[in-house]
This record gives structure tokens, C-alpha cells and sequence, in this order.
């Protein structure tokens, strides 16, 4: 084979062939008009199989204007090294076996000619350079070798959908804060107000292609979509990326469907395998609820068993208890709406509704705007009954003569009363505050007169400071006063005393019923009777 005479390199700079190795000089002035890709197609048509295409990048990024060197000697390439390889192609493998002839017959054979070789041939990708060398160095001659390998397409994974609420119930107690564990505190009832994303959907990825030893695109198998469904109360957004909640309830899963319940229905008793509950709908609970246990939502609740020693809490709702109540002290109803109780015992009951009692109310303490009697026997025995429109019961205390006290208020004059006792105490405490800031506006005050031009500029803070605070707690002293004489006159208008308690059947002695502030004491018995106030007394009727 022929060599050429020139360096190909002098195409474009000066270049030297020295015995170490190639040489060239690359001038500032020269480095925006040379290309690398130019340079290495001239090297290829020159067959060199071994020319350092990093340090040509390196020496164009930074020329020097001297001679430097670009690599080793160039080896060119013998096309009759051709006559003594085989090559085999499929699209992801390169085998090439090399004759054992090419040595005896002066072949030079180098990793770079059989690389020069697999290029002319179009094998441009996965190339195993090291593999190359081994063929040379441990001569792998008449053996087929895998020389290059393709790079195989990854699949596209398929799309996910990613929930964003816990979907499935997780019965396990609370941990409190100081370490403690409250097993009744379970969490088993997962929430979600209107609007809120349950899920998301993660969109199918195309994959990644692959490429074939010659460089060919081999396409990769997108992976699968699936659709987020919409369940009972939810919707899918329109891009069909996620999945909202179309109403305020808790979470629950059907198969694949993600749902949303507004009426919560506990079909067995409210104990440790259900947990407290809190909740934003309505419940409905089909068994009992145990000692210790707190049902609060902001719906109607309704249970169908009894209560004992628990707490029922609808914050703007209504209270229906189909059985009894009993406690020791320690049961809780309370209601924004109506309360509707059979019997009940040593409980606080507290509603700004209407309370009905089907039986009756035994030692227990209750509030309510009106409270009614289902029938002739509804009896209220012990304990304190306070309303603000009207009383109507059937039985009130008993033989015994147990203390039982019916108190009818009015509730604006009340809430009047109890502001006026917040700014009475208030007022006290503004009181308590001066005087130490009076004390100290006095004794500076006096310090200034006894010094006179010589007061400091220090001592001019101080009084500037005590005298703020004086002013300040003097203006509170005044809005108070003020606020408190516009309560008292409120107080003196005259109201409308309608409101009346009625006992249809038994009005034992013991009884302490109190209109208005003014109270009746029950000493004989009487049946029958209609309690108002008239003319500025408490009158009985029937």
C-alpha cells in the first residue's frame, strides 16, 4: 500500500510527522474558520485509523500559534486487511473473525485498523474497542467475535394512577403527643371537602429507541394508558388528569372506583375497631356508642342504640337518639339544631334548638332554646332545666321531692347581663393596671419639678413613657365605662315576658321553676298548671 506524501493535516494548519508523534500549529487567528467535522472526514478519506479526535478538539478550543503535538504517528489503513476478515451483521450484533493468514502474509494488524475496518462497513454504534484490542494482543484469529452490540429500545412504562387520600381504611390507635397511645382514637374514616384531587393520573411514557449496530432507529413500545373512572360524588377533570371530589363526605373504595359518601353509616357499635369519629356529613350509627368514645360532626347524627359515658357532638346539626343516654356525670349531647332524646341520665345536654323528651330526663343539666315533652308522661326528675322560649313537659321532680329546677330566661337580656359582667371584671383589672402608672407618673412628675432646667434628656423619656401607658389605660377605662352604661340602659328597656312553662300532669314539691329571674317554689302538689309572668310576677294558670 501507498502512503501518502502529505499529512492531510496541511489541509488546514501545519502539520509535522515527527518520530513521537503528529505536530501541528494552529493559529489564533485561524480558530473561527476550522471545523472539526471537516477536519475528520479529511483524516477518514486518508484511511488514518488512529488520529486523537479529543486532543483536535482541545487544540481548536485553545490555539497557541505553536507547534504542539496532536497525537501519535498516523497508522493508514491496508484495504488488504480486507481479504482476511469476515464480517456478520444482524441489526443489534457485529461478529467479526479474523484469519490467522493476515500475520503470515505481513498484514499490520492494530484494535484501530480493525475499528478503521468495522467504520467502512458502517458499524458506528456499540462498538467494543477493548474487545478489539484483545483480538489483536491475545490473537483471537478464525474465531467468531461479538465486536459491537446495539443499543436495545427500553419499553415506555404505562400509565399510573397516584392517589392522593388514603383510600383504604388504616385501623390503628393515635399516637398523642407525649407518647401515648389513645385506642380510641382510630383512624378509620378518611375525608374530603368539595373540590379537593383524590388522585392523578401518570401519563404513559413513549420510551426510550434503541439503535441498531449501523445506527438505524429501532422504536421502543410506548407503554399503555388506562383512564381514571369516576366513582359515586366525583368527577374527572376534563384534560383527564385527575380526579376530584364533586362533594363534601368521607372516601371509600369499590374495586378500581374511588367514592365519595355523604350520610356515614357505622353499622355496629362505635367502639375500639371504629375509633372516635369526626366527621363533616351526617352519620348514622346502627349500634351503640361506648364509654369513652366522642361522635362530633358538623351534620345531623343519628343513632339507633344507646350511649353511655360518651360525648355526641353535631356542630351544626341536629341530635336523634333512639335510645337512652346514661353517664355519670361525663355524657355530652350538644346540638346547634334540635336534640331528640327517649330517656336519659346524669348527662349534659346542650342545644340552641328544641329538645324532646320521649320518657324522661333524670339528674342531668340542660340548655336549650325550648324544651318539650313527646306525651302526658315525659318527666323531668332532678338536675336543672334552662330554656329560652318555652317549657312543656309532662311530670316535673317526683314523690321524693328531689330537686328540680325549670329556669325560663331571656336570652338577649341575658347575653346582655353576661357582657356586663365581662366588662365588670374587665374594669377592675384596667383599675388594678393604673394604679402603679399613677404612682409613677406622680413621682416623676415631682422628680421634674424638684430639678428643673437640669431634668436629663433620660429622665424626659421616662415620663414621656409612664405617661403614654396612663393615657392609654385611661382611654380602655373610658370605652369600657362607656360601652357598660349603653349595656345598662339596654337593660332597662322593657322586654316582652311571653314565654311560659306548662306541666300537664305532676308538679311535685321540691320543684324550684323560675321565670325571668323570678322564681316559684313548688310546696304543695299540683297537676295541671301554666306558669307566665304578669305584671311584673310569676302567676299560675289552669
Amino acid at each position: 500500500m501507498l502512503l501518502p506524501t502529505e499529512n492531510p493535516l496541511t489541509k488546514f494548519f501545519p502539520a509535522q510527522d515527527r518520530a513521537d508523534g503528529v505536530y501541528v500549529k494552529i493559529s489564533p487567528e485561524a480558530r473561527g474558520a476550522l471545523h472539526i467535522k471537516d477536519i475528520t472526514v479529511e483524516l477518514d478519506n486518508a484511511m488514518i485509523t488512529n488520529y486523537d479526535v479529543d486532543r483536535l478538539v482541545e487544540l481548536l478550543g485553545k490555539p497557541s500559534g505553536q507547534f504542539e503535538k496532536a497525537g501519535p504517528p498516523f497508522d493508514y489503513y491496508d484495504v488488504d486487511l480486507e481479504k482476511y476478515v469476515d464480517l456478520g451483521v444482524t441489526p443489534m450484533t457485529a461478529i467479526l473473525k479474523v484469519g490467522s493468514a493476515a500475520i503470515t502474509s505481513g498484514i499490520k494488524l492494530t484494535a484501530p485498523s480493525l475499528g478503521y475496518f468495522l467504520k467502512r462497513r458502517g458499524i458506528i454504534v456499540g462498538v467494543k474497542q477493548d474487545v478489539l484490542a484483545d483480538i489483536v494482543k491475545k490473537g483471537l484469529f478464525d474465531k467468531d467475535v461479538v465486536v459491537a452490540e446495539g443499543q436495545g429500545p427500553i419499553a415506555g412504562a404505562d400509565a399510573k394512577i397516584v392517589y392522593e387520600i388514603a383510600t383504604e381504611k388504616a385501623a390503628h390507635p393515635m399516637q398523642e403527643q407525649d407518647g401515648r397511645v389513645d385506642f380510641r382514637n382510630i383512624s378509620t374514616i378518611v375525608q374530603a371537602v368539595k373540590g379537593k384531587v383524590l388522585a392523578h393520573k401518570e401519563p404513559p411514557t413513549p420510551g426510550t429507541p434503541g439503535k441498531s449496530v449501523r445506527g438505524d432507529e429501532i422504536l421502543s413500545t410506548p407503554g399503555k394508558d388506562v383512564a381514571l373512572k369516576p366513582g359515586k360524588n366525583t368527577t374527572v377533570s376534563d384534560d383527564g388528569k385527575f380526579l376530584i371530589a364533586a362533594k363534601s363526605g368521607y372516601v371509600y373504595r369499590q374495586g378500581d372506583l374511588v367514592n365519595i359518601g355523604e350520610l356515614l353509616t357505622v353499622s355496629k357499635d362505635v367502639d375500639f375497631s371504629v375509633g372516635n369519629i369526626k366527621y363533616s356529613g351526617d352519620v348514622d350509627i346502627h349500634g351503640n356508642v361506648l364509654p369513652g368514645f366522642t361522635v362530633e360532626t358538623d351534620g345531623n347524627i343519628h343513632v339507633k342504640g344507646d350511649a353511655e359515658s360518651a360525648k355526641i357532638i353535631s356542630r351544626n346539626g341536629s341530635v336523634v337518639m333512639e335510645k337512652g343516654i346514661v353517664g355519670k356525670g361525663d355524657m355530652v349531647v350538644s346540638a346547634k339544631g334540635e336534640i331528640k332524646i327517649v330517656f336519659a341520665q346524669a348527662a349534659s345536654i346542650t342545644t340552641e334548638g328544641t329538645l324532646t323528651i320521649g320518657k324522661y330526663c333524670l339528674h342531668c343539666e340542660v340548655t336549650c332554646h325550648a324544651a318539650v315533652g313527646q306525651d302526658a308522661h315525659s318527666a323531668f326528675i332532678g338536675g336543672s332545666l334552662t330554656a329560652w322560649e318555652n317549657i312543656e313537659l309532662g311530670t316535673v321532680g317526683n314523690e321524693t321531692g328531689v330537686g328540680t329546677r325549670l329556669f325560663l330566661y331571656d336570652k338577649e337580656e341575658q347575653a346582655v347581663s353576661e357582657k356586663l359582667h365581662e366588662l365588670s371584671i374587665l374594669e377592675q383589672k384596667l383599675n388594678v393596671e393604673l394604679e402603679p402608672v399613677k404612682k409613677q407618673v406622680r413621682t416623676k412628675v415631682a422628680i421634674f419639678k424638684q430639678a428643673g432646667v437640669q431634668v436629663s434628656s433620660r429622665q424626659g423619656e421616662e415620663l414621656k413613657k409612664w405617661l403614654d401607658s396612663y393615657n392609654k389605660l385611661v382611654e380602655k377605662l373610658k370605652y369600657v365605662r362607656e360601652k357598660s352604661a349603653g349595656l345598662q340602659d339596654e337593660l332597662k328597656k322593657p322586654r316582652s315576658r311571653t314565654g311560659h312553662v306548662k306541666i300537664t300532669g305532676d308538679i311535685f314539691p321540691g320543684a324550684e321553676i323560675s321565670l325571668y329571674g323570678m322564681t316559684k317554689t313548688i310546696k304543695a302538689h299540683l297537676v295541671n298548671k301554666v306558669f307566665r309572668v304578669k305584671d311584673g310576677a310569676v302567676v299560675v294558670e289552669g
